[in-house]
Formats: C-alpha cells, sequence, structure tokens
C-alpha cells in the first residue's frame, strides 16, 4: 500500500468511524480510528508490526503502565497494518518540567518504575526470533563514512574509543529487555508529570541496560537522571552506570538508526548533524565540555594535531 493510499484504504474499511491522522513516524503513518489507532507501514517496516506485537503482548500484563496489545492484520495484498486501543494522556518534554519541579519528581520517579518493571519482565514468551536488539555497527563497516569529517590521526582516534566502547565486558545480569525510545513521542504522563502509558516497541530487545538510559542522561535535565537513578537503584538494587551511559550515547546516534526501514542497511544523518555528532563525541573522547563539539564542526585548521 503506498502512503497516500492509506485514508482511503481505511475510510473504506471503517465507514462509520471517524478517522483522524496523526502523524508519521519513522516507519508508518498513524491515525486515530475511533477509539483505536491505527498504523500502516512504510515501504519495508511490516515485519517491525509483528516483532513490535510479539514483545508487547509477552509482557502485557507484567506491566502495571499501560502498553499497547497490538493486533496485526494482513491484506490480501500482503500488507500488514497494526491495531492497539489508544493510550490516553498529556504529551510531556523533557524541558517543559524545568519549570515544574513537582512534575520532574513525579516523571523521574514514574520512568524509574517503568524501566525497572521491564528490565525484570520474564521474556520467555517472547519468541526466540524477536529478543535480540540491534547491535552496534562495527567500525570497519562505517569508517568510509566517517573518513569524510575526520583526518587520519582523528580516525585512529575516534576508532579506539569506539572499539573500547563496545568491547566494554557486560554482566548476563545487566542483559534487558530494554525500549530504546523512551521520550515525550513515545509515552504520555497524567497532569502531575507521573508517566501513564507507553508505546512504539519497535525497536525493543534484549541489550545492556544502560542503552534504555541513553535519552535520559543526554536529554533530560541532570536533577531529573538524580531523581531517575535514585528511584530506580531503589527498586532494583543496581545503580546506573552514568558514565557507561554517557559513552553509549556517543555511538548511538553517529547515524541514522538502520533497523527503522528493516532492510539492514545503514542511513545517514545530513552532513550537518553528521558533523554536530562526530564532534560531540570528540568532544566526550578528550573529556572537554560538550559545547567543544562546534570545535569539529568549523574547525578544520587544527584537525591534523588532533
Amino acid at each position: 500500500m503506498k502512503q497516500h493510499e492509506s485514508p482511503d484504504f481505511l475510510r473504506k474499511r471503517f465507514p462509520r468511524a471517524t478517522i483522524k491522522f496523526i502523524g508519521s513516524g519513522s516507519d508508518s503513518d498513524a491515525f486515530i480510528v475511533g477509539k483505536n489507532i491505527i498504523r500502516i507501514p512504510h515501504k519495508n517496516s511490516q515485519k517491525l508490526y509483528s516483532r513490535e506485537a510479539a514483545i508487547c503482548n509477552a509482557i502485557y500484563n507484567q506491566i502495571s503502565f499501560k502498553i499497547p496489545k497490538i493486533t496485526v492484520h494482513k491484506e490480501k495484498d500482503g500488507t500488514l497494518w497494526a491495531e492497539h486501543k489508544m493510550i490516553v494522556g498529556e504529551k510531556w518534554s523533557w524541558h517543559k518540567y524545568i519549570w515544574h519541579p513537582h512534575r520532574m519528581r513525579n516523571l523521574g520517579r514514574s520512568l524509574a518504575q517503568f524501566m525497572a518493571e521491564l528490565h525484570t519482565a520474564d521474556i520467555r514468551k517472547i519468541p526466540p526470533r524477536y529478543r535480540t536488539s540491534m547491535p552496534y555497527m562495527q567500525f570497519d563497516d562505517i569508517e568510509p563514512f566517517f573518513a569524510k569529517f575526520l583526518g587520519p590521526r582523528q580516525l585512529r582516534f575516534f576508532r579506539k574509543n569506539y572499539e573500547r566502547i563496545l568491547s566494554y565486558p557486560v554482566k548476563k545480569s545487566n542483559m534487558v529487555l530494554v525500549h530504546l525510545g523512551i521520550k515525550g513521542p513515545n509515552s504520555v504522563a497524567d497532569k502531575d508529570g507521573n508517566l501513564v502509558g507507553v508505546f512504539d516497541f519497535c525497536n525493543a530487545g534484549i541489550y545492556e541496560r544502560e542503552r534504555d538510559m541513553v535519552l535520559i542522561a543526554i536529554m533530560a535535565p541532570y536533577s531529573l537522571w538524580r531523581i531517575f537513578a535514585k528511584e530506580y537503584q531503589k527498586l532494583t538494587g543496581i545503580k546506573p552506570n552514568r558514565k557507561r551511559t554517557l559513552d553509549l550515547a556517543k555511538i548511538e546516534f553517529l547515524w541514522s538508526k538502520r533497523w527503522i526501514r528493516g532492510d539492514g542497511q545503514i542511513r545517514l544523518h545530513g552532513e550537518h548533524s553528521m558533523r554536530k555528532n562526530i564532534g560531540a563525541a570528540m568532544a566526550h573522547f578528550h573529556h572537554l565540555p560538550y559545547q567543544f563539539k562546534w570545535w569539529w564542526f568549523h574547525t578544520t585548521k587544527l584537525r591534523k594535531y588532533i
């Protein structure tokens, strides 16, 4: 089904329902149809629905927060589309809550509770083929793309740090079910900032727990991280490793995530974003303030000395 055909398809399928387009994500167009959310896939992303449904439906009764219980439908032409009841709540953002300390406190604690429940979920009902999350790329596969932005000496330095992060010894007990997308667009809260529901489990799978905390570490105010980390440790007995989380953050967003298209191909950001993300990683590797990311964006004369 082509993207422009989705509205007509839904009107024919649900002639009496109120249909409202709510957005286009990395893999789907989403619509409110009555009291349900229906997602129509983009090209090469249909198989993500089966994966997401298997994960969500397996842990549905283990999570106290609202998560989707997904039904996957198949058309005669093979097109898959997904349906679940709408999860109602307020949209939120990290920085909006800076001005509302009680909401920030509630959000930090409830995020910790959600992650604690997710990270301790029994995954045995998830089919083995859906348990593996997408691993990071090996540096040999991405080196040609980075060579455009880094000189030979910088590239060697970047490789050394990249491979240090990938080779970090991860305990088996630290490999848990992760969401890989906890943020405002993928969840809702109540008026007091308490997390109510979480959706978009397309990238969920088994990986180290700190990878699930990357967005909180780099996007949320540090005060929210402190609230979150304290509550998470209280609930699980495990103290989040912020240093490890920040290391992972610097290699998490170097390119467009390849799994969202379902074909395993590297999708790069635009040059502006690539240079910014590489600059942020280099500043981190050199233990410089985050603002020094712009050094690599604007400077060329000093590159050869680094």
